[in-house]
């Protein structure tokens, strides 16, 4: 790293909020006219979530409009190509591994909605109870 660069660590579990609160953050950085915060935190998302293509999409948007074209060029290839690749218009399918890493990722409300899928096809699933539970017991101690 340069001398005069920003020196904060990337993102990890203990200060990454997930992807939709980091773009919700951003869009909302962009409504303030506060376009290089917007960019930082978009670059912070995809440092943690390199794969995210809102996330590319965004930040491609923010610098073609600010002139930069090669590199909105770019960002928007890369959305693209994930996109494609992770085929976004088929239906997610409901596993514990993805439900775990939505809630590690801050995605809350998707983990939940998965959880609840792969409960309604198994409810008997001691494994789908303790997440459940756990999840629950994380909630209310957020709300204390």
């Amino acid at each position: 790293m340069q001398s005069g660069e920003n020196t904060r660590s990337a993102p990890t579990p203990e200060n990454w909020h997930g992807v939709a609160e980091g773009l919700n953050k951003a869009h909302q950085l962009l409504c303030d006219g506060l376009y290089q915060k917007a960019v930082n935190t978009l670059k912070e998302i995809l440092e943690f979530a390199p794969s995210e293509p809102k996330a590319w999409k965004l930040l491609g948007e923010i610098l073609e409009k600010h002139g930069h074209t090669h590199k909105a060029e770019a960002c928007h290839k890369k959305a693209s190509a994930l996109e494609r690749s992770l085929n976004i218009d088929a239906p997610m399918p409901a596993s514990e591994r993805l439900a775990k890493l939505l809630w590690a990722q801050g995605e809350a409300d998707a983990a939940r909605g998965m959880l609840a899928l792969l409960m309604l096809r198994n409810p008997e699933s001691e494994t789908l109870i303790a997440i459940r539970d756990s999840w629950s017991s994380s909630d209310m101690e957020v709300a204390q």
